[in-house]
């Protein structure tokens, strides 16, 4: 992977980890475009017209961009594969720099002024499981991790001190607001906002290789692949020759 500089000319930032797919245009001085859209398992309709929209009324074409950055997880397995091909397939053509971006940090760095405290990112996975990481003055505590529900209680339970909740995984799973120790963040915190997104987009690594797609877990699909092909009428041990395995 070759690491490269970005020119002053406005970057792309897509979010599709999670239910709103969130497009920002900026350049180092100034947010230009932001749009939010709140778009479950649809954000391969809306994307492309959202960008669009954002390159007409910053009146720039793709060519020019200064780069194009995305979330690359974890996160909506459909919508992470939605934002990085979108990437991709602008980027290709005129070989502009590509960035990914780790969805808890945003989330972590969103809560800056508590940073003296305890952060701790759980976003939604499935019905009753999270991705979780904790943070410490911006520094990770350790890697992202998929967990049920009932592993996360019993780390944060364990926890000495009081500390921060932010995500998507709180609000979808009301067992959290039942830790002593915990701090709940306000709804409007659980998603990154537009100039969080372009701040940490002009701070991340561009380079002229598309970032890889951050799964933690294998997806519903391969879970079920048998009752899928089963369905189709093809046989599970030749379907499962047709994918790539994650673990």
């Amino acid at each position: 992977m070759i690491s490269c500089a970005i020119s002053d000319n406005p970057l792309v930032v897509i979010n599709c980890a999670e239910e709103r797919a969130q497009i920002v245009l900026g350049t180092r001085t100034q947010l230009l475009f932001a749009e939010e859209i709140h778009c479950p398992g649809q954000s391969i309709v809306h994307l492309p017209t959202a960008i669009e929209r954002g390159l007409r009324v910053v009146n720039i074409k793709v060519k020019n961009l200064a780069g194009i950055a995305c979330v690359r997880g974890p996160g909506s397995f459909t919508g992470l594969r939605i934002a990085h091909a979108t990437m991709y397939g602008l980027a290709r053509p005129f070989a502009l720099p590509m960035a990914g971006l780790e969805y808890p940090t945003l989330l972590a760095h969103q809560a800056d002024p508590f940073f003296q405290k305890e952060i701790w990112v759980l976003t939604y996975a499935r019905k009753k499981q999270i991705y979780m990481q904790g943070f410490v003055q911006g520094q990770p505590l350790g890697p992202i991790t998929p967990l049920t529900v009932a592993q996360a209680m019993t780390i944060l339970e364990k926890r000495t001190k009081s500390f921060y909740l932010v995500g998507s995984g709180i609000a979808k799973n009301h067992e959290f607001q039942a830790l002593s120790k915990a701090h709940i963040f306000p709804q409007f915190l659980h998603t990154p906002h537009p100039q969080l997104l372009l701040n940490a987009a002009l701070a991340a690594n561009f380079s002229t290789q598309p970032p890889v797609p951050l799964y933690l877990r294998k997806s519903d699909a391969e879970e079920n692949l048998a009752n899928i092909a089963h369905g189709r009428g093809i046989d599970p041990d030749h379907a499962r020759q047709h994918i790539f395995d994650f673990e």
